[in-house]
């Protein structure tokens, strides 16, 4: 299924709203048998509004992996590829044989997630059945004890810009619900990032998303503390920090920085510093 090309009403008739949720998530439970339906019910709602910058967008992404990763029953590992302004990287996964089976496609230059995000196909394979298509990657996915493979096409109204990826341990692990599931997912994602995307050249939200990824850890570090100090979970903490840069028109890890040398002394280039020390 090319999701580039589908009915533009399909997306829209995915999240136009956050009033939209309760409709979304009864639709994919349907699909998945372990499906969280209160855990989707969070992400769908948080996917409601635009993104605001790309420190926003990771933890989108990172949030939609870790409900992919709950919601299907086969899903060991999980993860996103960004393809775009001739940049190729996993920008956010679950665990580090995401990163592994990610580099041998990145590597080799093929591979099913690969497909899905240039050609804008959901692919849905075993081992066996792909050994011929991409027999190097196949061997390589092999060594890292992955059997099954989904991915499904990320994309704009614009472009095709990356893919969601999931990986099974077992042949065959995965289902036409499973498909069903990651293409509601994506098509959320697609609502969600659009308006962010459609201003930016392709290179600059590449480049965006990396300085993002380094710059992960002060976000973390104020959503632990307004957790502790408001008794709050993560997604809470997060809207707290997400609608504070909204107002204020700065950059999420900005106001993350802000938080910590308010509460904590800790300044924005000692948050840095401790992000990048080995643990």
């Amino acid at each position: 299924m090319d999701a580039y090309h589908a009915d533009a009403a399909t997306a829209d008739s995915v999240l136009a709203s956050p009033e939209d949720a309760p409709a979304v998530v009864k639709k994919v439970a349907r699909s998945a048998a372990t499906l969280s339906v209160e855990r989707l019910a969070t992400l769908v709602t948080a996917m409601g509004g635009s993104i605001s910058d790309e420190d926003h967008l990771v933890v989108v992404l990172q949030r939609a992996v870790e409900i992919a990763h709950e919601a299907i029953d086969g899903a060991d590992s999980c993860g996103i590829t960004i393809v775009s302004g001739g940049r190729t990287f996993t920008a956010v996964h679950t665990d580090a044989r995401t990163l592994q089976v990610d580099a041998h496609q990145y590597e080799i230059g093929e591979g099913p997630c690969l497909h899905a995000a240039t050609t804008g196909e959901t692919v849905r394979v075993d081992v066996d059945s792909a050994d011929v298509r991409w027999p190097q990657f196949i061997a390589a996915a092999k060594e890292e004890g992955v059997r099954s493979f989904l991915a499904a096409p990320l994309y704009t109204p614009n472009e095709r810009f990356g893919s969601l990826n999931i990986y099974g341990r077992r042949p065959d692990a995965f289902t036409e619900q499973d498909e069903t599931v990651v293409d509601a997912l994506t098509a959320a994602l697609a609502r969600a990032i659009g308006d962010y995307a459609r201003f930016r050249h392709a290179r600059e939200l590449a480049d965006g998303l990396r300085e993002a990824l380094e710059s992960r850890a002060p976000i973390e570090q104020a959503k632990g503390m307004l957790m502790a100090i408001h008794r709050i979970d993560a997604d809470a903490a997060f809207q707290m920090l997400a609608e504070n840069s909204q107002r204020s028109n700065r950059k999420l890890r900005v106001v993350a920085k802000e938080l910590l040398a308010a509460v904590s002394g800790v300044d924005a280039t000692t948050a840095d510093e401790t992000a990048k020390e080995p643990s």
